[in-house]
């Protein structure tokens, strides 16, 4: 899926978001600094509570002797997740690069920029065991039932799409995802994850170049958003890489271990083919060194065998890279 992020301000908020581009990073902020107060009511046996912001929960709500233990179970679930969640980051994204609202609330009436995202290419690398929520927009506000609390192993997805996942309607024009982490801060990812920049029609001349200069070499597309024919519709025209040209980012060749591959009776028979998987592997921009290689036992068919190379990432995780014979023919070719 590909998401936005709307991003502009003052000349100082600018070049941090480009030290942050340029490292690769995100910034996951504090749940508490979202721009639309949290709400949601909680009903304990037919009586219903209303939450004005999550976090007041805990001093607002009265124990008292008519609570039964069920609804006194259900407090302290609930109670639970909003201490976990008060340590959470959030990053806010978007379905569309083209909302005239967004481009004014977040992106300095046009005068910033939009990044566009691979969604499952963004989460991968350092995100991948957070939660991530498709907002929903509502007429009336969520109400968290002891139900929603039976699945204990599911209770931070029900209740974090209830309470942080969960808008008004008047909101809707944002059509957004929100990734919830476990902590604030900075997170990696895989620079390939960014597809486009998209600048607003206002946006400065400098500040572009400056951007390409900065992310040169990552086969990034540049666009500029502007309205068609003085309406208030949007529509984005391609502009040229500055940098086109550039050494490719992170370009490496990195080792193999001694030993790699084992061409045992299985593996011989391709021993061409997974010494060309090993070659496309060595060049990832995020491979260190290539520890194991091997065909694959659950993919792949006769005609088209998969084959596994394992390499130890820049972050010292092993990750397995699975290639097709035509995959490897495609790529060699």
């Amino acid at each position: 899926m590909r998401v936005f992020k709307y991003r502009g301000g003052s000349k100082e908020i600018l070049e941090r978001d480009i030290r942050t581009l340029e490292n690769d990073q995100i910034f996951s902020a504090p749940i508490v600094s979202l721009n639309d107060p949290f709400e949601a009511r909680v009903k304990i046996h037919e009586e219903t509570f209303r939450i004005g912001k999550i976090f007041s929960l805990l001093t607002t709500f009265k124990y008292t002797d008519q609570i039964k233990e069920a609804g006194k179970q259900f407090l302290k679930s609930l109670n639970a997740f909003l201490e976990s969640s008060k340590k959470w980051g959030i990053y806010s994204l978007s379905k569309s690069y083209k909302d005239e609202l967004l481009w004014a609330y977040y992106a300095d009436s046009h005068r910033g920029f939009c990044i566009e995202y691979n969604l499952e290419e963004l989460v991968k690398y350092k995100i991948g065991q957070e939660i991530i929520i498709d907002v929903e927009y509502k007429s009336d506000i969520p109400i968290i039932t002891i139900n929603d609390l039976i699945n204990i192993s599911n209770i931070d997805k029900t209740l974090s799409q209830k309470i942080i996942g969960t808008k008004s309607t008047r909101w809707a024009h944002e059509s957004e995802i929100r990734i919830l982490t476990g902590r604030t801060g900075l997170y990696d990812f895989d620079y390939r994850a960014v597809k486009s920049f998209y600048f607003g029609h206002r946006s400065n001349e400098d500040f572009q170049r400056r951007l390409m200069e900065v992310l040169k070499g990552r086969g990034i597309k540049y666009y500029l958003v502007a309205p068609v024919d003085d309406t208030y519709k949007l529509e984005k025209t391609e502009i040229a890489d500055l940098y086109g040209n550039a050494e490719k980012y992170r370009a490496r060749i990195a080792p193999i271990e001694e030993g790699v591959p084992y061409l045992d009776k299985t593996i011989s028979p391709y021993s061409e083919l997974i010494s060309k998987a090993i070659e496309i592997v060595r060049r990832d921009p995020y491979c260190e060194k290539v520890v194991d290689a091997y065909i694959s036992g659950s993919k792949g068919t006769d005609e088209d065998p998969v084959f596994y190379i394992t390499y130890e990432r820049s972050d010292g995780i092993p990750q397995n890279f699975y290639l097709s014979k035509s995959e490897i023919e495609a790529a060699i070719t």
